[in-house]
């Protein structure tokens, strides 16, 4: 963008709004323009201001919620909107791809973005809730992504399903290769130090020899939870080793595992459930294997800070996981809810530390060609420039 501008993005959590956007704050804000970080405030307010931008706490509830509610967060997005009059914003999650792009048409707001991050529990869920809600959530995305100048993609199945269903004309679609991108140096081989792996592993009573098996994920049925831990049950005993469960419950989404179910796990032997951890990292860092048997995905977080980190991984052979794990190369595809198959890829590494080795060094390669969220980020950049540059902004 050649002159400053006013660019808000906005999410419906200011965590995620730091995790997975804050590298697009920061370069936006570097690069001299006005910019806004909208979301519900939270405990990462400080460290979005000290990226450079302004934060706007929005009310928002994430799940459920009353329809005065609903109307409450639109009206006081679209008042935001009129008070920071902003030349561009973007829209990241459901609610404020949704809310955002009606507010802005209110408020008069001249360039509109959305992200879709992946399908969510609506167009993958099997149950009777995902059955009634899904065409409604159609609807509304049909007239979002109406209102909306561009529509970004992690990846072609999605871009696709969204297009064949009719809430999203491909000239308004474009793709963003590398999902949210990742910081290739906080997140590389020599950027957790071996002795705090070893306090770290000793902490967890994990014996020095024991190989490590990592799931990283929220607490729900459709990221294949359940067929990770039939996995390591499968395995027990396997190689002396030790299978971690790593993320929060979701009490609020249809799709969660019961506390109750997690804590039995735990207290089973089959695997250690840890719950939420401010140190994935760190973990991921003394781990050997990296698991995501999800059903489906836009583009997994987890997996690309797999990769940077130097980790072979196994995950199902669905769209997202696959654009991030070559079958063979830099880890193990296996089939969608097959407990079996997953259990014999996990083990088909943990008995050759060379395979382990030689898969963990392709995905480092990987990441740094493919993932680096400096790309990422220049992609979105380059995507409001060409908007900008062909729209007359006041």
């Amino acid at each position: 963008m050649a002159e400053p501008r006013t660019i808000a993005i906005v999410y419906n959590d200011d965590f995620y709004l730091h995790r997975f956007k804050g590298g697009l704050l920061k370069a936006l804000s570097e690069a001299g323009h006005s910019v806004y970080a909208i979301a519900p405030a939270g405990e990462s307010v400080e460290v979005i201001e000290n990226l450079g931008a302004t934060f706007v706490d929005w009310p928002l509830v994430r799940r459920g919620a009353s329809p005065t509610q609903e109307l409450q967060s639109l009206l006081a997005l679209r008042s935001i909107y009129k008070r920071i009059r902003p030349d561009l914003v973007h829209h990241f999650t459901a609610k404020p791809r949704v809310y955002g792009a009606f507010a802005a048409r209110l408020s008069g707001v001249p360039l509109v973005v959305a992200s879709v991050n992946g399908l969510g529990y609506v167009y993958t869920g099997r149950g009777l809730k995902s059955s009634l809600v899904r065409p409604v959530s159609t609807l509304l995305n049909r007239l979002a992504f109406g209102i909306s100048e561009a529509v970004l993609f992690q990846n072609h199945d999605d871009s696709r399903f969204f297009e064949e269903s009719r809430m999203v004309s491909s000239r308004k679609i474009r793709h963003i290769p590398g999902g949210s991108g990742i910081d290739t140096e906080l997140y590389s081989p020599e950027s957790v130090d071996a002795a705090d792996s070893s306090r770290l592993r000793s902490s967890l009573d994990i014996p020095a020899e024991a190989p490590i098996v990592m799931m990283v994920g929220r607490m729900l049925t459709h990221k294949g939870v359940h067929e990770y831990v039939e996995s390591a049950r499968k395995l027990a005993g396997d190689q002396g080793a030790r299978f971690l469960l790593v993320g929060p419950a979701d009490p609020g989404n249809p799709a969660s595992i019961p506390q109750e179910t997690l804590v039995d796990w735990g207290r089973s032997g089959v695997v250690s459930y840890l719950g939420e951890r401010s140190d994935v990292r760190e973990l991921m860092a003394m781990s050997d294997i990296v698991v995501l048997p999800s059903y489906r995905e836009g583009f997994p977080r987890v997996l690309i800070e797999a990769a940077a980190m130097g980790k072979p991984m196994v995950t199902t052979d669905t769209p997202g996981c696959r654009e991030v794990v070559v079958d063979g190369e830099n880890g193990l595809l296996v089939p969608v809810r097959d407990a079996d198959a997953l259990g014999l890829a996990v083990r088909k590494l943990l008995v050759s530390s060379a395979l382990r080795t030689r898969m963990g060094e392709a995905a480092r390669k990987k990441a740094l060609r493919e993932f680096d969220e400096r790309n990422v980020t220049r992609n979105i950049v380059a995507i409001y420039d060409e908007l900008l540059a062909r729209t007359t902004v006041a």
